[in-house]
C-alpha cells in the first residue's frame, strides 16, 4: 500500500527526518511516533503530494506518487487531519467536508455512518446539533466515522484520539483494528498516545 525509500524531508536549513524507509502492507495498522517536530504530520502530508521530499521515494498503491498519479492516490485515501476548525454549521456539515477532504464526489449512506459513529460512542443526535458547540472530541470522531464509512482502501490519521480519553481511545482502536484486519484495508495513524499505538501491528518511531 505505502513504500517509502530513504525518504528525506526539510524546510530550508531545518531537517525533519532523513534517509526514511517504510512499507505498509494492505491489512495493516501501523503507527508513526516520535517527538514533537520530527515530521510526523509532514509524512502524512507528503504521501498526499502537498509536501514534497528533499529525497527519495513514494509509491501508493503500486504507482510512483507523481503528477501523474497524484489524484488517483488521493482519490482512494481517506485523511483526517488533527486540528480541524470546519466551517459547518450543524454535524451533519462535518460529513461532507471529509468526503471533499478526500477528494471523493460520491456520498456513503448516512445509515453507515451513524452505524459507525455507535461504535465510537456517538449519539445520531449529534449530526444536528450546531458544529461550534461539538467538543473536540466528538468533532475527531464524527469525522473519523465519515471516513471509515467511505470505500476507501487506505486511511492516513493524524492524532485521532488527541481529545479522547481511555475507553473511548479504546473504541477509536478497535474500529481501526476492524477496518484493517477484517475489510482488509491499511491505516497510517500518527499518535503519541501509548493505549492507540498498542492497537497498531508495527509502531515506526522517527527521529530528528
Amino acid at each position: 500500500m505505502i513504500t517509502l525509500r530513504s525518504a528525506t524531508l526539510a524546510f530550508g536549513e531545518r531537517s525533519l527526518f532523513s534517509d526514511l524507509n517504510l512499507t505498509v502492507n494492505r491489512g495493516q495498522l501501523v503507527g508513526i511516533s516520535g517527538e514533537s517536530g520530527c515530521g510526523k504530520t509532514s509524512l502524512l502530508r507528503a504521501l498526499l503530494g502537498f509536501v514534497p521530499l528533499t529525497a527519495g521515494t513514494i509509491e501508493v498503491f503500486g504507482l510512483p506518487l507523481d503528477a501523474t498519479h497524484i489524484h488517483e492516490i488521493r482519490r482512494q485515501t481517506a485523511y483526517v487531519p488533527q486540528e480541524l476548525q470546519p466551517p459547518a454549521a450543524i454535524g451533519r456539515d462535518l460529513l461532507k467536508l471529509t468526503h471533499d477532504l478526500t477528494v471523493n464526489h460520491s456520498m456513503v449512506s448516512t445509515e453507515a455512518i451513524q452505524r459507525l459513529m455507535g461504535s465510537l460512542a456517538l449519539d445520531a443526535s449529534l449530526l444536528e446539533l450546531d458544529a461550534a458547540k461539538l467538543s473536540g472530541g466528538q468533532r475527531q470522531r464524527l469525522l473519523l466515522a465519515a471516513a471509515l464509512a467511505m470505500p476507501k482502501p487506505l486511511l492516513l490519521l493524524d492524532e485521532p484520539s488527541s481529545a479522547l480519553d481511555e475507553d473511548t481511545t479504546q473504541r477509536v482502536g478497535l474500529a481501526l483494528l476492524r477496518a484493517c484486519h477484517d475489510d482488509n484495508r491499511s491505516a497510517l495513524i500518527v499518535s503519541h498516545d501509548p493505549v492507540l499505538l498498542g492497537f497498531c501491528d508495527q509502531v515506526i518511531t522517527i527521529h530528528k
